[in-house]
């Protein structure tokens, strides 16, 4: 199996990132699914990489407690400019927070340290 993009995240003011991979909310109406066309326009395939099965990379920030999704890249685009607070998110996120080989997200990065912050319903708990 191909080892699958990390998701983004700001932690403790540190721009890491996780390989909990979140769902996003498709039926938010500020979640927006590319047309092909659209994609197009952008210079992106629909189908990029087998390194990202889910179609989108998602970029998150944990500020003052509560979970945000922040940002949407490839198939999904997040509509506006405000932080989308993650109510929907009830799970253990294993963030990242010291890299064996810098540059390297994606798989599980042998070496790397990582720190388990458990959300519920966008809450750290």
């Amino acid at each position: 199996m191909t080892h699958q993009l990390h998701e983004n995240i700001i932690y403790e003011g540190r721009d890491l990132s996780m390989t909990t991979c979140p769902k996003v909310p498709l039926d938010d109406p500020r979640v927006i699914e590319l047309t092909d066309i659209e994609l197009f326009a952008k210079g992106q395939p629909r189908v990029v990489s087998s390194n990202c099965w889910r179609g989108y990379l998602g970029s998150w920030e944990i500020k003052e407690g509560r979970l945000y999704l922040i940002g949407l890249e490839r198939n999904l685009k997040l509509e506006g400019f405000e932080p989308l607070f993650a109510d929907w998110v009830s799970e253990e996120l294993m963030i990242v927070v010291e890299y064996a080989f810098e540059g390297l997200r994606a798989g599980p990065g042998p070496g790397n340290k990582s720190k388990r912050v458990r959300i519920n319903n966008g809450l750290v708990v």
